[in-house]
């Protein structure tokens, strides 16, 4: 039987364009042996007695250089099967807003792209973070939504 576990998490990070926002993909190295050569969002594993935002703050720095200016706390968990654990796994979604365009990505990904949201629909591997992104799209083109979100101090 899997067990459930919440161990993961899952950062969008977004910049304002002149023409609207920008969305940070990048694409697995295809040396990784699990889920090589997908495009997909910032996503990471929660150290040992990590706080799950420090986790997301660590993985948007080890996996692009950034250093955001914000995050937020998005209202959704996304669920997916890990076969290597034999787990079910819960992982917090989170928005990182950045003004910065360069990135320095880590060796796990050989590509990074700042593509706009119908981009981002087609690029993203993941159904669940096609959603996550679908929410986030949804917040960020509606003031009154979007001054809901937790803002992560």
């Amino acid at each position: 039987m899997p067990k459930i576990i919440s161990n993961y998490i899952e950062v969008h990070v977004c910049r304002r364009a002149e023409s609207g926002y920008s969305f940070l993909l990048l694409k697995r190295s295809p040396e990784m042996e699990i889920y090589p050569g997908i495009w997909q969002v910032i996503t990471g594993a929660i150290e040992e007695n990590e706080p799950t935002i420090d986790a997301a703050k660590r993985e948007v720095m080890e996996e692009t250089g950034l250093a955001p200016l914000k995050i937020y706390s998005m209202p959704r968990v996304n669920t997916f099967y890990f076969e290597f654990g034999d787990a079910i796994c819960l992982s917090p979604v989170f928005l990182a807003m950045t003004d910065k365009e360069d990135v320095v990505i880590s060796g796990e990904h050989t590509e990074h792209r700042w593509v706009n949201y119908e981009e981002a629909v087609n690029l993203i591997h993941w159904p669940d973070q096609i959603e996550s992104l679908n929410l986030i799209y949804k917040y960020l083109n509606d003031e009154g939504l979007f001054s809901k979100l937790y803002e992560i101090k």
